[in-house]
């Protein structure tokens, strides 16, 4: 029990010393800034959220991590301090991978890119596009439901059309909290609101 209680006092202790966020670094570009932050030494990983998140969401790895790695974070499209670029008319995930891209340049590269949900689709469209140079792509249950239609998984992809269809309705009819469709289901019912 007190090597627990000892364990959880480390791990606050580590988690402590990255949850506050600095003030970080605001990448300027053409089309806008991008968020940057980083901390640590050692090999650098480039850690992507996913819709909705924040380079935040990675604190906990961070902080389990320690000082092993350089831990870079960014936000996507139009989320915490980053631009959004891109418009009904252009959704393009280039946007997105332009952005991944950038931060990877301001590094100095070769990176370790790590994406979770639409963070490793992202992370997908920057090692497709090979512009610019990764040691490893590692992506965290990212949303391909084509793949699940393949692989002859027909009801999963089904359920995940009909989340994403109800989605769109309630983002369309201006219901504010419409993303719970999407929490909730990856989640659990109630995730969104507790």
């Amino acid at each position: 029990m007190i090597g627990e209680i000892q364990s959880l006092r480390a791990r606050s202790a580590r988690l402590a010393s990255v949850a506050a966020p600095s003030a970080g670094t605001m990448i300027e570009c053409e089309s806008g800034a991008i968020e940057y932050d980083e901390s640590g030494q050692g090999p650098t990983v480039v850690l992507v959220p996913g819709s909705c998140g924040t380079g935040a969401a990675w604190r906990p790895i961070i902080a389990e991590w320690g000082e092993r790695f350089r831990c870079v974070t960014t936000s996507l499209l139009g989320y915490g301090r980053t631009a959004e670029r891109r418009s009904a008319a252009d959704p393009d995930i280039r946007h997105e991978a332009e952005i991944v891209e950038s931060v990877i340049r301001w590094t100095g590269g070769p990176v370790h890119l790590v994406g979770h949900s639409f963070g490793g689709l992202v992370g997908v469209a920057v090692a497709l596009r090979n512009q610019v140079p990764l040691l490893s792509l590692s992506i965290l249950e990212a949303p391909a439901p084509g793949f699940l239609r393949r692989m002859g998984e027909e009801a999963h992809f089904r359920s995940i059309r009909e989340m994403t269809d109800r989605y769109f309705e309630a983002f369309e009819a201006g219901k504010t909290d419409a993303i719970a469709e999407m929490i909730d289901f990856d989640g659990g019912v109630g995730t969104f609101a507790s």
